[in-house]
């Protein structure tokens, strides 16, 4: 059988088995010679909710990860973060030496003092100076002088601001704040290291962790071209971790890749399903298991499908010219076994709708042979393989509303 990751399970709310009756059906006459004894398995047709779920891996991704950089160079004196560490938006992420970058600003600030007292003594003497020309006591020469004298102390007095900005720019450059509220994801520096700005356009400088907001997350996964068809954005979806096989997150399907890819011969779809994480159990990296439920009906007749059986033309009765799902089951009258037929809905591997033929709380028989007994037993043993090589954790799940 082809083995590919996206598959049909069953998941059944009410479980209409009432399994270990056992009882002996007297064929032919009915006596109790003892002769041609069956052994039979009686099942009750109850009133359920039937489910068919498209299960596949995933992998926990986190939404928005940024990697922040330092523009300085110099040594790391101060780095009080750890890889898992929550952190608020504006925390201290690392501080770098900045001894050089003080004496900048200090040297630059001075030099913004001078420039500006220099501009004020410039526009003095022009004011004073401006009067004398206007009274014809100084020459032309002379207020042209003044005039530049007060333009050039302007021009220093933004030339020395924008360098006092520049330098206040990279001492604060020296100090590394988290832009969000996240998780410490990687840490790429320790305390005590010296770096290099490398600032380009490319690098923009040195990394010094990764940060991500993981109050919801990613699931990414890779469903069978087989199911992709029953797959829709904004279905609902159930997420397991391996780390907690007792808990269910739920989720939704908010994005199903155009394009296929290949992986080991099986052809897959990358669906992403988003999950909330407030309590920050899931982790990025995570190994999941995903289930998407693509059918769902409650109220309905179930049996099991270990009961159906294909009938032969001759058995059809009304159904003869029908364009209709039949099959026979044996159903218990008056204490015997009887052959009926049934029509069904919708079936997995382990339940089918009866939509006419029985009635809820029909009694259904399975004959005990030794030939059916393996078959049971087969296709029993198939469907636990499946869910063992598909999932994790057999508890009954409850659910963590995230």
């Amino acid at each position: 059988m082809r083995n590919f990751k996206g598959i049909l399970i069953t998941g059944i709310s009410l479980i209409s088995v009432i399994a270990g009756i056992t009882v002996f059906f007297l064929s032919g006459n009915g006596s109790d010679s003892g002769r041609n004894r069956i052994k039979f398995k009686e099942v009750i047709v109850e009133r359920g909710t039937f489910q068919i779920i498209v299960m596949a891996n995933g992998v926990v991704k986190s939404i928005d990860r940024i990697e922040i950089k330092s523009k300085a160079s110099g040594e790391i004196v101060e780095l009080p973060v750890e890889e898992g560490d929550f952190i608020n938006q504006g925390d201290l992420i690392a501080r770098l030496d900045q001894k050089d970058e003080r004496a900048e600003v200090a040297q630059a600030q001075a030099d913004f003092d001078i420039a500006k007292a220099e501009l004020k003594q410039a526009q003095s003497t022009f004011e004073r100076r401006n009067k004398l020309f206007q009274d014809n006591l100084i020459s032309e020469e002379e207020q042209g002088q003044i005039t530049l004298d007060l333009a050039v102390a302007k021009g220093t007095v933004i030339q020395t601001s924008t360098t006092l900005e520049r330098a206040q720019e990279r001492l604060s450059e020296a100090v590394v704040r988290a832009p969000i509220d996240g998780i410490i994801l990687q840490k790429y520096v320790e305390e005590g290291q010296i770096i290099a700005s490398g600032v380009s356009t490319v690098s923009g400088g040195t990394p010094i962790v990764d940060i991500a907001d993981m109050s919801s997350v990613y699931i990414e996964t890779g469903i069978d071209e087989i199911d992709i068809g029953k797959v829709q954005i904004g279905q609902f979806a159930t997420v397991i971790a391996e780390a907690y096989p007792e808990l269910e997150f739920n989720g939704e399907i908010v994005r199903i890749a155009p394009e296929a890819k290949i992986e080991q011969n099986v052809t897959l779809f990358d669906v992403v399903v988003e999950v909330k994480n407030n309590d920050g159990k899931l982790k990025s990296g995570m190994n999941t298991r995903v289930e998407i439920e693509i059918v769902k009906k409650e109220n309905v007749l179930l049996a099991p499908v270990i009961t159906m059986q294909i009938p032969d033309a001759k058995d059809l009765g009304d159904y003869q010219n029908r364009d209709a799902n039949v099959r026979s089951v044996l159903l218990k009258q008056e204490g015997k076994f009887i052959l009926q037929i049934v029509e069904t809905g919708l079936s997995n591997f382990k339940q089918v709708i009866i939509l006419a033929g029985v009635e809820e709380g029909s009694i259904l028989g399975v004959p005990m042979t030794s030939r059916l007994k393996d078959e049971s037993e087969r296709l029993q043993e198939r469907i636990k393989r499946i869910r063992s090589s598909r999932s994790f954790g057999s508890k009954k799940r409850p659910s963590s509303s995230k």
